[in-house]
């Protein structure tokens, strides 16, 4: 008896894991939805979604409503985890727990921020955001640094657009920042890293999207600038020319702590082979350091202001981005596993032999682009 009551427990525990908590409302291009079972499903209008899914768009953008109307926006090469989704439509009560990892995610409260507001948990990689009824989005490039950006919520009420302007709270390990005004944003580097003091960008909602990552907003270069100024300033406020020898007694101390000379010194005291092979052994180790960070930074991931080049990590693939400043646009998904060797002129910028290769082996593909206005 007790073996059947197990039985029962089991299935409708199994039941509860795998039931609807929304849809997908819209879909463009290519998008997939790994389930905790290890399926993989390509997203499609109407997809039933559940908890524990994985949503990894490619080409394409996926806009799916929960069951208490929280709409989530995801953009292309994005991808958004759903932790935890639990919603009691009588008392219109839940909680719901988000992660997006990589990309640009918008996020829309629907009745669980409302009336549950804490128990709603948005998270990137280095921040956690406290949801008060709003708005926002997240982008997150390829080494977890977080752009969020507080927007309006916009309804449609008597023919008439109504936009209202709620609150969030951005934290990271060491600090915490409050957004309550529309398109004000912060900046979260690392988890240990505090918050960006909030900027209010002059910013239209439709440039919200991962260019945010290869061509962040003026406003926060420049901030960001300035906070690299203001470490440089705490570093020159060191005083180097404090003299502290005039406090010392050099009376109090023993002749033979306050004497030394030439006899005292031993030149053949040195054990000078230990030395040297210390010193060669130490060059060595260096060298070999050295050429395995060449080895496991190639692909320089990230914007590299140098080449113009920004590279993605979407596994099973490279994404190659350069823009140049007359308009020209590349965008190119290369396999991994293969090493490539990129020749690319832009309208007279030109790259030669810009290198992707992490195995450090011979070049397998060579691909030229030339571009002209």
């Amino acid at each position: 008896m007790r073996w059947l009551t197990f039985i029962v427990f089991w299935c409708l525990v199994s039941a509860t894991a795998s039931a609807r908590i929304g849809d997908v409302e819209q879909q463009i291009g290519d998008t997939v939805v790994e389930r905790q079972s290890g399926d993989t499903l390509t997203s499609t209008t109407g997809l039933e979604i559940e908890s524990y899914d994985t949503v990894k768009t490619q080409q394409g953008r996926t806009s799916i409503v929960f069951l208490d109307d929280t709409r989530v926006d995801v953009t292309e090469n994005s991808k958004l985890v759903i932790d935890e989704f639990i919603y009691d439509p009588n008392s219109q009560t839940g909680a719901l727990s988000l992660k997006a990892s990589i990309g640009t995610v918008r996020y829309a409260s629907g009745q669980i921020a409302k009336n549950s507001k804490q128990n709603i948990k948005i998270s990137t990689p280095t921040a956690t955001i406290a949801v008060r009824g709003t708005d926002f989005s997240m982008t997150v490039n390829e080494i977890g640094s977080s752009t969020i950006i507080l927007l309006p919520s916009c309804t449609i009420i008597a023919n008439e657009r109504v936009c209202v302007v709620g609150e969030i709270e951005v934290e990271s390990d060491v600090g915490t920042v409050i957004m309550n005004q529309a398109f004000q944003a912060t900046v979260v580097d690392t988890a240990k890293s505090t918050p960006l003091k909030p900027l209010l960008l002059k910013l239209d909602e439709s440039f919200i999207n991962n260019l945010l990552i290869i061509t962040p907003p003026k406003q926060i270069d420049q901030e960001l600038d300035r906070d690299s100024i203001k470490d440089v300033a705490n570093i020159l406020d060191l005083d180097l020319l404090v003299f502290e020898e005039l406090n010392r007694d050099y009376l109090a101390e023993g002749e033979a702590d306050r004497w030394q000379t030439d006899l005292d010194f031993d030149p053949l005291a040195g054990d000078f082979l230990f030395d040297a092979l210390d010193q060669s052994m130490d060059n060595l180790v260096r060298q070999a350091r050295t050429d395995l960070d060449r080895k496991e930074s190639n692909p320089k991931l990230g914007f590299d202001a140098e080449t113009g080049v920004t590279i993605l990590n979407q596994d099973p693939r490279w994404i190659y981005i350069r823009e140049g400043a007359s308009g020209n646009y590349v965008r190119m998904e290369l396999q991994q596993g293969y090493n490539y060797s990129i020749d690319h002129n832009q309208n007279g910028n030109e790259i030669i032999g810009y290198e992707i290769n992490p195995s450090g082996g011979s070049i397998n593909n060579n691909i030229t682009i030339n571009q002209q206005n």
